[in-house]
């Protein structure tokens, strides 16, 4: 996993996701937000259920004034250009989650994309990693499953400012740490873009 990767990823653990996704199995078309519906994909009732709960999303977020694009075949919904580059704590943003909170429900299994198994090595290097994230101010930083991969909601929900700026710098400190590399000292010019 590439360094831009690693940040990305830690960084949309510690912030708020502001966009549905899914996995990325081929399957047939579905309707629209708008539309007629057609086959739902081969993964069963779960998978048809979580595609038609996110074209009620759709609908939901187009109730509260965002112009949403349909979800695709596997539910997969982009909000990010609907959002405006809003953030989540925008009070539009969050007042529309909180009219669509039923809606907002977890990716089908099926859907989930199946992480690459780790080596012994790079499961050492992620708790070690963990370990150098939690005594860099993130304390609740958890460590990684068995199988290497984190907790979904690793943080508990979104971060206060200190603790964004906190996980910032953690992030730039242990970075390395996760290629068995010793821990460096952050940058503060160097923001990580994710």
């Amino acid at each position: 996993m590439t360094r831009a990767l690693r940040l990305g990823a830690a960084l949309a653990l510690a912030l708020a996701a502001t966009a549905a996704c899914g996995g990325t199995a081929e399957a047939p078309p579905v309707a629209t937000a708008g539309g007629s519906s057609t086959s739902a994909s081969p993964g069963g009732d779960a998978v048809a259920a979580y595609v038609e709960n996110q074209r009620n999303l759709v609908k939901c977020f187009r109730e509260q004034g965002f112009d949403v694009p349909d979800p695709d075949a596997q539910g997969r919904i982009d909000l990010g250009p609907a959002m405006g580059g809003r953030k989540k704590t925008d009070p539009k943003v969050r007042a529309a989650w909180e009219a669509c909170k039923e809606f907002s429900v977890p990716v089908p299994a099926e859907l989930q994309e199946k992480p690459e198994p780790v080596t012994a090595e790079q499961l050492a290097n992620r708790r070690e990693y963990a370990k150098c994230m939690r005594a860099n101010g993130m304390p609740r930083w958890p460590d990684p499953r068995p199988d290497g991969s984190w907790p979904e909601d690793m943080l508990g929900g979104e971060l206060t400012p200190q603790e964004q700026a906190a996980n910032i710098a953690a992030l730039q400190i242990c970075d390395p740490v996760l290629d068995g590399r010793p821990p460096t000292t952050p940058n503060p010019n160097d923001v990580p873009k994710g």
